[in-house]
């Protein structure tokens, strides 16, 4: 059986979105003759809120083995250095490269975020000559948005990443991300880096975990209200799309009241960007639109989103925005509203699904005035049970984790033959 090294510093009982993607590759090594090793950090040193839940959607063939990080440091009450990747990354190093030195391992695997621990790849592959690869969830160098230009946190990001990368990439066998567009422009960033080693295949899912109830958790709606949920992540991004669907709602609220009906945001709060609810109080929403800016617990989302009315995904303004959270919206609630990039990815999985009755593509070419037309009458329709909505789920079977775990590891059997 070969063994692989995945390196990543959350872990259930994290909370962390990053988690499920590790997770659920990891999940299927056992199926596919491999032997996963986790080396993460230990919870006690995670700042987010944990859920143990989680811990029951973990193989238990996967041998995971935990490490301290240093403290949060802060001077005058703010963060210097928090991010765990970075707090941790001496302690996973060393761990590391003593599991090596003890037993043989095919392939070291790593995840980002975070956007340090990849850098030790490098060093442990000149030392233990195992070849290794990184997984791009998100884009490591990425385009700023207008409001982010200037000289802010959001542009020295971007400076260390670019700096970073090329740094991670040396002598690295295997490229996968989430999206096609995430892996855009690595070649050109890193000339040394082969194109041949660059592999895509989307977030995935197992049907099984969305349809966990978690013990005596009941969802936060409104009684006697239809409940609409977002829940997810709320970037710069994806601000401006947010801002055009919560205009279009309230045109749509001045001309038709919305009595009994409430659209939910769960997990948005981002203190780089004014909050959903203030945005919604400005436009006379209050009633219908309520925000609550914390994470929660995945299966509670899952659950969520199951008694739910329907579920919203509003995504970037950028072509490559991958719309992981899709496959958990078609898989589990009753209807789906989308609006996101229209060279998404995403777009051609309602296609392919049939699921486009609440679908507002974006492009640049779009006037403004053109987007709130569409939005409108597409919100009337996702909000009106009358109308009939019923997905074929079976084209997704193509991104289930069991179809990218084979994908991936035939493209890592071919680095290590």
């Amino acid at each position: 059986m070969k063994r692989m090294l995945i390196i990543h510093p959350h872990w259930p009982p994290s909370n962390t979105v990053g988690v499920h993607r590790v997770r659920l590759i990891a999940n299927e090594l056992s199926q596919n003759d491999w032997q996963a090793t986790v080396l993460t950090i230990d919870e006690k040193d995670y700042e987010e809120e944990l859920s143990y839940e989680t811990l029951k959607l973990v193989d238990p063939e996967v041998e995971v083995i935990k490490v301290r990080a240093s403290p949060v440091r802060r001077i005058l009450g703010k963060r210097l250095i928090g991010d765990i990747g970075l707090r941790g990354f001496r302690a996973l190093r060393s761990r590391a490269k003593n599991i090596l030195a003890k037993t043989s391992y095919d392939f070291i695997w790593f995840s980002l975020p975070s956007w340090y621990t990849p850098l030790m790849g490098y060093g442990l592959n000149r030392k233990f000559n195992v070849p290794f690869g990184i997984d791009y969830r998100d884009p490591w160098v990425y385009g700023l948005a207008d409001h982010q230009k200037g000289i802010n946190r959001a542009t020295f990001t971007v400076m260390i990443a670019r700096m970073l990368e090329p740094l991670a990439l040396r002598n690295i066998s295997l490229v996968s991300g989430v999206s096609e567009g995430y892996l855009e422009g690595l070649t050109t960033r890193n000339p040394k880096l082969d194109s041949s080693a660059l592999l895509t295949f989307q977030m995935g899912f197992r049907k099984s975990d969305h349809f966990i109830d978690v013990p005596n958790f009941q969802p936060p709606f409104q009684k006697g209200k239809r409940t609409y949920v977002y829940a997810g992540a709320y970037s710069p991004n994806w601000a401006p799309l947010f801002s055009l669907w919560l205009q279009a709602l309230a045109q749509l609220n001045n001309k038709t009241s919305l009595p009994n009906i409430e659209f939910l945001f769960i997990g948005t709060g981002n203190p780089e960007l004014t909050g959903i609810q203030e945005q919604a109080n400005r436009l006379g929403l209050n009633r219908i639109v309520r925000e609550i800016p914390h994470r929660i617990a995945y299966l509670e989302v899952q659950q969520i989103l199951r008694e739910s009315d329907g579920a919203m995904v509003i995504g970037s303004v950028e072509p490559h925005y991958s719309a992981s959270k899709l496959f958990q919206c078609l898989i589990t609630a009753p209807r789906v509203f989308g609006f996101f990039h229209r060279d998404s990815e995403g777009n051609d999985i309602l296609n392919r699904c049939q699921a486009k009755d609440f679908f507002v593509p974006y492009h640049a070419d779009l006037t403004e005035e053109e987007l709130m037309v569409n939005l409108s009458d597409k919100i009337s329709s996702f909000i009106d049970p009358s109308h009939q909505w019923i997905a074929d789920l079976e084209p997704l079977e193509e991104h289930s984790t069991e179809n990218n775990a084979r994908k991936f590891l035939q493209a890592v059997e071919r680095v290590i033959a």
